[in-house]
């Protein structure tokens, strides 16, 4: 048996209805259930950085996440390569281990709300202002009757002031993307943990390796919690694979968002590369380090425009040969590190104390300082958060109405059980998709009938919410806030 033989498992949320699989089947079921979910599918018209772009040459973040997945699997085959060498991997393994590497990379952005992380901090604002007030009006406490230390109130509200697509993207493919019952795709776990890149819960304050962020909200703790029971976890740990899926990731961006500046004409080349060259040239690596050397090699490259051979060399080859080092660098590192890399201590498989990480942190430092900040895409991310922000006070009367009138508006009654008339919730309930009310439905059903229960109530319905915000494109988010703001039908 080798080591990746209880890593790959074909265990499930809910046992698999077809029995007699193989483990690269399974990984392969997992890949097709992402591909073909509407989730994957919306992420065609959420932005990487360009939002509502209409030039279809520059990145989605469909295209961006497909160009993870084929990084992902370019490092997983080369990984495997080295592992199947020193029999760590069968033949049948290593196949099933690029596939669910393949799968973490293509829904690693799938919860990220329209307009990025402009859409992440305008969630987060919002109920960081207004949620307090929002579960005190729902539950009819008097203003102060909870104290902002209460435990309950801080449970029902983490997950949104922490709100991150990390999380949000968890909950899409293990409850949201509802088809027959509430285990949504029902992945493998092993696919589950491959994209947890980080370990911690909304709310908790413990710091350590992969806590900068939260990982995964209080609805969703018992799916990690039997995540890391099928590893036999006894603490949080990333997973060997998530390592992998994360340097993909860390490459595809880094590269794929300069290419973007120069066919947007942000940015030109000469002058980019220049700066670029200066920047990494100040790092202090040696010149006998080979990969040190690949890289001044291709940064001269690029400069001069000419390849050794004297034919032209593009930006299509400087991005394929720094592509190339990369990964080449990472799949070493990962074999060189290996018994780290299992116990999930690992720092990183691309530190910047490497020439490759210190060139993939140059990349992000010169877009930094020239690309994100440029005036279009400071415009339509304002647009965008004043949207988001917008759509947010439009569903308020859903957070602050009480149990009773929200269940009486999904009911589509007239009136609430005190006799109030109800007039918008049950109009604007008419707007959320089925399968996110039905996941609501299933969840408030196993809520016990005490004080508690209605913190975590009130957390179910801001999470119905919040699941339809962030689940739009940029485009409709703009669209529905138009219409309900009156100024469109």
């Amino acid at each position: 048996m080798t080591c990746y033989a209880t890593i790959l498992t074909t265990s499930r949320l809910r046992n698999s209805d077809v029995s007699g699989r193989t483990i690269v089947t399974e990984s392969e079921s997992d890949r097709g259930r992402v591909l073909f979910c509407a989730a994957f599918r919306r992420l065609q018209q959420k932005a990487q950085v360009f939002s509502m772009e209409p030039n279809a040459a520059v990145r989605s973040r469909l295209t961006h996440s497909l160009e993870v997945s084929q990084l992902g699997r370019y490092i997983a085959d080369e990984i495997g390569e080295r592992l199947g060498k020193k029999d760590h991997l069968s033949a049948a393994e290593r196949s099933a281990f690029v596939n669910f590497v393949e799968t973490a990379c293509l829904m690693h952005d799938i919860g990220n709300p329209p307009f990025g992380h402009f859409g992440e901090a305008a969630i987060q604002k919002w109920f960081n202002e207004n949620g307090e007030q929002c579960v005190e009006e729902a539950i009819q406490l008097t203003h102060g009757e909870v104290g902002s230390g209460d435990l309950r109130l801080i449970e029902a509200l983490a997950d949104f002031k922490e709100f991150d697509g990390n999380p949000q993207g968890l909950r899409i493919v293990t409850r949201l993307q509802w088809n027959a019952d509430e285990f949504g795709l029902n992945l493998t776990r092993t696919t589950l943990a491959s994209f947890l890149k980080y370990v911690r819960r909304t709310g908790d304050n413990s710091t350590g390796a992969f806590r900068k962020k939260a990982g995964y909200f209080l609805t969703e703790e018992p799916i990690v919690k039997s995540v890391w029971h099928e590893f036999n976890y006894s603490s949080p740990q990333r997973f060997p694979l998530a390592y992998v899926m994360e340097a993909a990731d860390d490459i595809a961006y880094c590269v794929s968002d300069l290419e973007d500046s120069f066919e947007k004409g942000l940015i030109h080349e000469s002058t980019a590369f220049e700066e670029i060259e200066a920047t990494f040239l100040k790092y202090s690596f040696s010149d006998d380090d080979p990969g040190y050397a690949t890289i001044k090699k291709v940064i001269t490259s690029i400069r001069s425009g000419r390849r050794h051979d004297g034919k032209v060399f593009t930006y299509t080859d400087f991005r394929t040969s720094l592509n190339r080092a990369i990964v080449g660098y990472v799949a070493d590192r990962y074999v060189e590190h290996h018994g780290e890399v299992l116990k999930g201590t690992l720092d990183a498989l691309l530190p910047t104390t490497s020439p490759c990480g210190a060139m993939l942190e140059t990349l992000k430092t010169y877009c930094r300082n020239n690309v994100y900040g440029h005036e279009s895409i400071q415009r339509t991310e304002l647009a965008g958060y004043t949207a988001i922000r917008g759509l947010l006070d439009h569903f308020r009367p859903l957070l602050k109405c009480s149990s009773e009138r929200f269940n009486a508006s999904l009911s589509n009654l007239n009136k609430d059980p005190s006799g109030v008339p109800i007039i918008i919730e049950s109009k604007l309930l008419r707007l959320f998709p089925e399968k996110y009310i039905k996941v609501y439905c299933h969840y408030v059903a196993d809520i016990a009938q005490n004080d508690a229960g209605k913190f975590l109530e009130w957390n179910a319905r801001a999470h119905l919410v919040v699941d339809f915000v962030s689940g739009m494109t940029d485009d409709f988010a703009m669209t529905t806030y138009r219409t309900l703001a009156g100024m469109r039908l």
